[in-house]
């Protein structure tokens, strides 16, 4: 996505962000289907997938028009986050209520797979070939990966608060987990599933409205396309953290509005 960003708004409908001039472009309906969530951009940037937590079911939609074109069936509830592999094959969600991720097929319109993983799952990431998915559970404050293809548990990652965000670089080879109960955000070798860095965001700063009450609260993760940096929104401080995943550590800081939680990376250069 270059030129439009997209936000969730309670309800039932979309607003399109146009971020050369930083202004709401248009409002997409999605009619029917309430409570939009967790959404991403298929390849090509002309169609979307949303979650829709009421239906249990991803809603399908034109960018172009603001036009459903069709609905993934989740066989879950409260369908919450999405994540999508590279090619845009498959999407898989996170059901809060249920502990389960589903596996869906784009192209069929089905869930290929219910899997159980644990109490309300709610952050997920998956590798750029879809072979393993990273979930995040804020009830028993673990991280479990999935083999997708097996459809199980082939690790799980110890010692979180709430593993509230995940995100898997492009190039595959960083998972990177924020932790607002922690006040920490932690990058694993995506291949090897072992922690390559911890870091403890500062708490100077903190905010009133800060989620956890005296955490800087990391929550929203997003990286560069080159698997460079990671982008990490700071809800207790009002600000976006950027993380050098080579070296380790913050680079620098950005203001945000009061807060800041879900975040993307656009590719779009602004012009004076």
């Amino acid at each position: 996505m270059s030129n439009y960003g997209t936000r969730e708004r309670p309800g039932n409908s979309i607003t399109v962000i146009d971020l050369s001039r930083l202004t709401v472009a248009r409002t997409i309906d999605l009619g029917e289907y309430r409570r939009p969530h967790g959404m991403a951009f298929f390849p090509g940037d002309t169609s979307l997938a949303v979650t829709s937590e009421v239906s249990r079911a991803v809603v399908l939609v034109d960018f172009r028009d603001g036009r459903v074109i069709g609905t993934v069936p989740t066989n879950g509830r409260a369908s919450h986050m999405l994540a999508m592999s590279a090619a845009g094959d498959e999407l898989f969600t996170t059901n809060i209520v249920d502990g389960s991720i589903s596996r869906l097929d784009v192209a069929k319109r089905e869930a290929k797979r219910v899997i159980p993983v644990a109490k309300f799952v709610e952050g997920i990431a998956t590798s750029p070939d879809g072979k393993r998915v990273w979930v995040g559970s804020n009830g028993d404050s673990i991280v479990v990966i999935v083999d997708t293809d097996a459809g199980r548990a082939i690790d799980t990652l110890r010692g979180f608060g709430i593993p509230y965000r995940l995100a898997v670089s492009r190039d595959g080879r960083s998972a990177i987990i924020t932790d607002p109960a922690r006040g920490e955000v932690r990058v694993y070798d995506a291949i090897a599933r072992r922690q390559r860095l911890l870091i403890t965001i500062p708490r100077d700063g903190i905010v009133a409205t800060a989620e956890v009450p005296g955490s800087p609260s990391p929550e929203g993760v997003t990286t560069s396309p080159d698997g460079r940096w990671a982008f990490v929104t700071l809800q207790g401080r009002n600000l976006v953290a950027m993380i050098d995943l080579q070296n380790g550590g913050i680079a620098g800081y950005a203001p945000t509005g009061t807060w800041s939680d879900g975040i993307a990376y656009s590719t779009l250069e602004r012009r004076p």
